[in-house]
């Protein structure tokens, strides 16, 4: 993300103009754009032209139109396919054919600068503002996840596990005495995926590429790659051998690729990525859970009773907490996040977007790891 400018008031409002340069900059538009902000940006808007007797009725002609619109958002839309994220709500500022409180749906891109305006610009905004427009390259992970006759082929960065595509062919089952057939449509399925991963993650740029699957499939694509890379003399795809790694998953589906990042060697690789460090803390969340040793808890009364007390060494929060529209809900979690930092405890938020967001969610998207064993957190204070 690029910072253009910014502007702020001693009352904590004002303003940020940023532009937008990849997917993982939307994301976190996604999570800093709230309802009731207001987004000043260029946007086209088809405008009735005026008739002779300078009326605009139903007949009239419509010209699209560049114009500066600022409006008071309302609705956000987004998801990680997309290379736009759009915004509905009302404009609040007089132009030319466009009157006050006028619906309008605009796009934030690439490349095009907007200014966001908020009347609270509190920490958790701060922080993804400063984190996002960081000089600091980001981590980035390529996966192909497979089984015979279907691959999924991903991008992996710190907010979002993004399909790039999902690939699927026939293979024939081997006959007794004969697996020409077999052979044959599995040498194919190999090359069809090797190009379009080839096609579709910029090898250059990952740092790591992981091929898992049951079974010695995964390194059978991985054969297979580099077979093509040496018969077309593909330096720069030879180079970059070290970055591929073969695991085993149970399943060659989606949900394969969470168990392959707890396994030891990714985590080796993957070291200096956010998303495989949350991945290891919410694995050890759940051990401990599981141990019933009261240092674990979930639930948004269990772990603030945790942190009031200077208990907590990690607190596990989603970002959807963040993109509430309850303003109250937000700040919140925002003190409580302070109370943590302030009592040597870590906070980590995980991306709602990633599997171990959507697991932690699936546990009310609050959590907490505890110095020592606390019981009873789950009971109310009136309880005798």
């Amino acid at each position: 993300m690029k910072l253009i400018n910014n502007h702020f008031e001693k009352d904590s409002s004002g303003s940020v103009t940023l532009v937008a340069e990849d997917k993982e900059d939307l994301f976190t538009l996604y999570n800093l754009i709230q309802r009731r902000d207001e987004v000043e940006l260029k946007t086209m808007r088809n405008i009735k032209k005026s008739g002779k007797d300078g009326s605009k009725g139903s007949k009239a002609k419509t010209e699209k139109k560049l114009l500066r619109l600022k409006i008071d958002v309302e609705e956000i839309d987004f998801t990680p396919q997309d290379e736009v994220m759009r915004l509905r709500g009302k404009t609040t500022e007089p132009v030319e054919d466009v009157p006050v409180g006028t619906y309008h749906t605009a796009e934030i891109d690439f490349k095009h600068p907007f200014t966001l305006y908020k009347d609270d610009w509190d920490e958790i905004a701060f922080e993804l503002i400063n984190k996002s427009c960081s000089i600091d390259e980001k981590a980035e992970v390529g996966a192909v996840v497979l089984q015979e006759g279907v691959a999924h082929i991903c991008l992996i960065t710190e907010n979002m596990t993004v399909l790039r595509q999902k690939i699927e062919r026939s293979i024939p089952r081997k006959k007794r005495g004969d697996s020409s057939a077999h052979d044959k449509s599995l040498d194919k399925f190999y090359e069809l995926v090797s190009n379009t991963l080839v096609r579709d993650l910029n090898i250059s740029k990952l740092k790591a590429i992981i091929l898992a699957s049951p079974g010695f499939t995964a390194n059978g694509l991985f054969d297979k790659i580099f077979h093509i890379a040496t018969l077309n003399n593909d330096k720069l795809l030879l180079q970059a051998r070290s970055k591929f790694i073969v695991a085993h998953s149970s399943t060659g589906f989606l949900q394969g690729l969470d168990e392959v990042l707890k396994t030891e060697e990714i985590q080796k690789q993957l070291s200096t990525t956010k998303f495989a460090k949350d991945v290891l803390l919410l694995d050890e969340f759940f051990k401990t859970l599981n141990a019933d040793d009261g240092k674990a808890w979930y639930g948004p009364k269990e772990c603030e009773k945790a942190i009031n007390m200077g208990a907590v060494k990690n607190l596990l929060l989603t970002d959807s907490l963040f993109r509430s529209d309850d303003i109250a809900e937000r700040k919140k979690y925002i003190e409580l996040s302070e109370i943590v930092k302030n009592t040597g405890g870590e906070v980590t938020i995980f991306s709602s977007l990633h599997e171990s967001g959507i697991q932690l969610d699936q546990v009310t998207g609050v959590a907490v790891i505890l110095n020592y064993p606390v019981y009873d957190l789950d009971e109310d204070e009136d309880e005798e």
